[in-house]
């Protein structure tokens, strides 16, 4: 081992702990597993929940443990994470203990709730696997989430491995209960949410119970530590009232509680150091705190960076390294303090701030200069989009700050980067690289003609399917699971759809599977806008055609088909409604494989009732989904949209005559919506094969009817009745597979009764209305 600098303090890893006063033990998981593991061990009231990648599996994970009777925390899934964070809102403000957890746009779509839940004071955690905020879209790595928040009123901690991912949750809800404050605990998508570790949990829940201390309104509802509670009716009050010249006083109270927060950190990270041996502070300092190169970077970037410490000062080269753990409050006098005498400072982040200095780089270079700190701030943005931070980007960078230093060079001498700045006044992109500016790639796809696209029949009159095969696919090979329904049927429905078309389709498995950069599946122009919206999307581009063809500017007729499903039409439902009572000329194709397939197989409400999903399994306390199926084309039936209809792709000359009628509907100026049953079979545990009989044995199990409704008149256009082909719910949950087959099963005789009789009613119904043109 070299020899330490002389002046190089001790690092937090090499400081001597005394014994824990709680026993401790080891534990084996992923960051999101851990993250599920403190929200156990704590004890929440609620968790309103919403899944997104990377941050779903902390839900699964507690919905299973309720499921098997381990907690008793009320968890409600939403309907968006705009709805999830609703539920946490009133969770709290009725006196709840609350978490939460969330990354990228699911973060952005609270945005509006979480300045109201800090400036009503309402504390709980939300916990933030930091993702890149699209577009365009991507799943993995980026601190861009985080940094939107910094203003928003919420303390932030930050959690660089696995292990303080476990404790900075169980350190957080102390602090946001003492200050009532909302706190964010961030760590890393994928590099931490899903790297598994061995770390030390408490062995005792009771033990972290009592660290955290009593739930706020435990025994009584009276205000406690200056929280009140909202059903408290002895002691009624007004929450979230209207404030005009009086809200810059509310905002005072704000930064007093942030101040708060500060003052009472070091007791907690002390008290909580004695309990465990693991001791956090407002920032963690390695290497040597008089080297005349420091390096700031957050989380696992921190992590990585302390290798490349390790290995100059094995070099006898005596470098810094400083790694925030807390952002909000902001540590000014700590972080000076860590960063000692540095002349050079690379502040490294995992986000960029447009047009701008970055977030961290401000903040640190503010600090210095209030403080009469020379030091110069060399601004690095790294791994966007989860690119890999590893000691030797760390090397680098203590490299370019070494380069920066030579006292030989003068300034206008000094390496200059894009925009001709200097490296250390610059913005650099650490990891990107130059594109080839001669680059011309062939043309693999051929765009499709009108004439090749057209049937010679009238829209909604009975097509040949001999004509129809001859119709070209307006998309090409894609990656989707073998025996995937969802380009079954929709190149089904597209081959009754006559001419030029536009797609636009909501996230989901058929968007990430068809155009994975740079390829693209599609022949036809496509547009993917966000999860929930392409169908208010696809309203501003119906309405830019009308104006184009109104001024003579576009020939052509086009058709808008906005296509959606992996729940889509539960975060989305909203838009869809807003389109179909403005009567938006276009047609939204819903291929309906009830749940969240994209992101894990998670429930979504046009699931059926009983059926098995990662976050809604069988135990104890549940059987799976506790609600019945949504039926949205009776949602949009109260809109009085002029077309509405159900598909499917084992009777295809029902739905390709659907199609056509749909896109008249559009042509005369009108908003269409069809809704197929599309099969997964990774998700549902069935054979690739057998999608189209399955989805066949719910037509005849009348679990997915087969129906129309033509400006408010029912007609049934496939009855298995009257055909004699009904079968039981049995029949097609057995035919479905694995998510839906345990029903069929004798011990749930009860729960598939609940599912068969709601059928049987929702069935007798629909006869009802199609028999009666007025109902």
């Amino acid at each position: 081992m070299a020899t330490m600098s002389p002046m190089t303090p001790f690092k937090v890893s090499e400081l001597s702990e005394p014994e824990p006063t709680c026993l401790q033990k080891p534990w084996i998981g992923n960051g999101n597993e851990a993250v599920a593991r403190a929200i156990l061990d704590i004890g929440y009231d609620c968790e309103g929940y919403y899944p997104i990648t990377p941050s779903s599996d902390v839900g699964e994970v507690i919905s299973k443990a309720y499921a098997e009777g381990e907690t008793d925390i009320s968890f409600v899934i939403g309907t968006s994470e705009l709805a999830a964070l609703g539920i946490c809102a009133g969770a709290a403000v009725a006196g709840g203990r609350v978490v939460d957890v969330t990354s990228a746009n699911g973060l952005l779509l609270k945005a509006e709730q979480m300045p109201a839940i800090s400036g009503l004071g309402l504390p709980m955690v939300l916990n933030l696997s930091t993702r890149d905020v699209s577009a365009p879209l991507n799943i993995k790595n980026g601190h861009s989430d985080l940094y939107a928040t910094l203003g928003w009123g919420w303390l932030t901690f930050l959690a660089p491995n696995v292990q303080a991912a476990y404790d900075m949750n169980i350190i957080a809800i102390k602090v946001a209960e003492r200050v009532n404050l909302p706190a964010i605990v961030a760590y890393d998508g994928f590099h931490t949410s899903h790297a598994n570790r061995r770390i030390s949990v408490f062995a005792s829940q009771d033990e972290v119970r009592r660290f955290v201390g009593p739930p706020p309104f435990k025994g009584t509802l009276e205000a406690r530590n200056g929280r009140f509670s909202f059903i408290d009716v002895q002691h009624p009050r007004t929450f979230g009232p209207y404030m005009n010249d009086d809200l810059i006083n509310a905002k005072v109270q704000m930064e007093t509680k942030f101040e708060r927060a500060y003052q009472y950190l070091p007791r907690v990270f002390e008290e909580f150091a004695r309990m465990t041996g693991r001791r956090y502070g407002f920032v963690e300092q390695h290497g040597d705190r008089s080297g005349q190169r420091c390096l700031v970077a957050l989380n696992t970037a921190g992590e990585a960076a302390k290798d490349a410490v390790d290995l100059l000062a094995a070099k006898d080269e005596w470098v810094n390294l400083v790694v925030p753990t807390v952002l909000r409050p902001w540590p000014e006098k700590e972080i000076l303090a860590a960063i000692g005498e540095a002349e050079a400072i690379v502040v490294a982040e995992r986000g960029s701030q447009y047009g701008a200095s970055n977030y961290l780089a401000n903040e640190i270079g503010a600090a210095l200069q209030r403080h009469g700190n020379p030091a110069r701030i060399i601004q690095r943005t790294y791994g966007i989009g989860g690119l890999n931070f590893t000691k030797d980007d760390a090397l680098v960078m203590y490299a370019e700050a070494a380069e920066v230093m030579k006292p030989t060079r003068h300034d206008d001498e000094k390496p200059l980067a894009p925009g001709g700045f200097s490296f250390a006044e610059s913005k650099y992109y650490h990891g990107a690289w130059p594109g080839d500016e001669g680059y011309a790639p062939e043309q693999t796809l051929v765009p499709l003609t009108v004439e090749e696209c057209s049937v010679n029949a009238a829209l909604g009159a009975k097509v040949n399917l001999k004509d129809l095969s001859k119709m070209p696919t307006r998309f090409d090979k894609h990656s989707a699971c073998p025996g995937c329904g969802i380009f079954t049927s929709l190149n089904l429905f597209l081959r009754g759809i006559d001419g030029h078309v536009c797609l636009l389709f909501n996230t989901g498995c058929g968007m990430v599977v068809t155009t994975g950069y740079p390829l693209t599946s599609f022949k036809v122009p496509y547009f993917h806008n966000l999860f929930h919206n392409s169908t208010s999307t696809a309203t501003g581009v119906v309405e830019m055609i009308k104006r184009f063809k109104a001024r003579g500017d576009l020939p052509e007729d086009i058709t808008v088909i906005a296509v959606s499903g992996d729940g889509g039409d539960d975060i989305g439902m909203d838009q869809v409604i807003g389109a179909a009572l403005r009567n938006d000329p276009f047609i939204l194709f819903e291929y309906d494989n009830k749940g969240y397939m994209n992101t894990g197989a998670q429930l979504c409400y046009s699931g059926y009732k009983h059926q098995k999903a990662s976050n809604a399994h069988f135990g104890p306390q549940q059987t799976g989904k506790r609600t019945h199926h949504k039926e949205i084309v009776e949602i949009l039936r109260g809109t009085f949209a002029p077309y509405i209809a159900t598909c499917c792709e084992s009777h295809p000359q029902d739905m390709i005559r659907k199609a056509r009628k749909a896109q008249a509907t559009t042509r005369d100026g009108g908003f269409a919506f069809v809704k197929t049953l599309s099969v997964c079979p990774l998700n549902w545990g069935m054979e690739e094969h057998v999608g189209p009989s399955a989805v066949e044995a719910a037509v005849n199990a009348c679990m997915h009817p087969l129906y129309e409704i033509e400006h408010g008149i029912t007609t049934i256009t496939v009855d298995p009745e009257k055909a004699g082909k009904k079968v039981p719910v049995t029949d097609a949950f057995t035919a479905m597979g694995g998510a839906f087959a345990h029903l069929a099963r004798p011990e749930y005789s009860e729960a598939v009764k609940e599912v068969q009789d709601e059928v049987n009613r929702r069935w007798a119904r629909l006869k009802l209305m199609s028999e009666n043109p007025n109902l």
